[in-house]
């Protein structure tokens, strides 16, 4: 997984299409394109990493559905072989 990163343009308050299509608001952008970031680093580009990512992007970490009440391993209610 890629981190994102805040990118801040070398001109304080530009907004438009930036490196590698990369959109820029009021001088600063975020991205996880390592290219971007590369060459960003290169051109004179503020390059941080965020604290956090944006909201929406957050892994869930709630359960899929309801717990299981059974185990991961075999049964214990098994007949044995013989």
């Amino acid at each position: 997984m890629s981190m994102n990163m805040r990118i801040t343009a070398p001109v304080e308050d530009f907004t438009g299409e930036g490196p590698g299509g990369v959109p820029f608001v009021n001088g600063t952008a975020t991205t996880s394109d390592p290219a971007v970031i590369g060459y960003c680093q290169g051109a004179g580009y503020t390059v941080e990493p965020l604290d956090h990512d944006p909201p929406g992007d957050e892994p869930s970490t709630a359960p899929d559905g309801p717990p299981d009440d059974k185990s991961a391993g075999r049964s214990t209610a098994r007949k044995p072989r013989g």
